[in-house]
């Protein structure tokens, strides 16, 4: 997506921030506004209304869910030889990356999206969406370790991806829910990969 600077960015991380702590429905135009310091007027020279920042909001989201996510083939070659333990943290992703801007917004608005989750259609559409990319990510690394041999052939791969699922999916409802989340490892993640890892490690021929 197209790169913001200026007054622009500085109303959309305004946004972000107060929607993330407040509630879509508790912020306002001018209290955006008064937070950066700019007139309420100035804001609609950038966007129409507070349902377009939120668009814009959803846009980046999109632009930028998958992009820290490992390649397949990449993730392939390390179920291959890779332990129980490592292959689940490296499956169990987050935002992270070297820019901490955009790590820092991702964090913000996945927590706007799990807000906002039953009553957005826009929102639910996204994480529906983003949750079958996710499941069909997982069963093609572990349909190849079961092709090589790595993993039992026996082995429920669509049970694994949807225990998989469901567990990063607890793991975000938790995690953002919390006003104060950072983005790091929580206690209740790790011992969340934790188990996994130990049920992961079972299948491992």
């Amino acid at each position: 997506m197209d790169e913001f600077t200026g007054t622009k960015e500085r109303i959309f991380d305004a946004f972000i921030e107060m929607t993330s702590l407040m509630g879509y429905e508790n912020v306002t135009v001018r209290e955006i506004a008064k937070k950066i310091g700019i007139n309420a007027a100035s804001i609609y020279y950038h966007y129409e209304s507070k349902e377009q920042i939120l668009a814009h909001v959803y846009e980046y989201y999109s632009a930028y869910y998958f992009e820290n996510r490992k390649p397949v083939d990449e993730m392939k070659k390390m179920i291959e030889t890779a332990d129980a333990e490592e292959f689940i943290f490296a499956m169990t992703r987050n935002f992270v990356s070297d820019d901490q801007k955009k790590t820092y917004r991702m964090t913000l608005i996945t927590r706007i999206i799990y807000m906002r989750l039953f009553q957005d259609a826009a929102a639910n559409r996204m994480f529906n969406e983003n949750n079958k990319s996710e499941r069909e990510y997982i069963v093609e690394i572990v349909q190849h370790g079961m092709q090589v041999g790595r993993i039992q052939a026996d082995f429920d791969v669509e049970i694994f991806a949807s225990v998989l699922l469901n567990s990063m999916i607890a793991m975000g409802l938790v995690a953002f829910a919390d006003p104060g989340y950072t983005v790091g490892l929580l206690d209740h993640e790790v011992r969340v990969r934790s188990m996994l890892a130990r049920l992961f490690t079972s299948a491992l021929a």
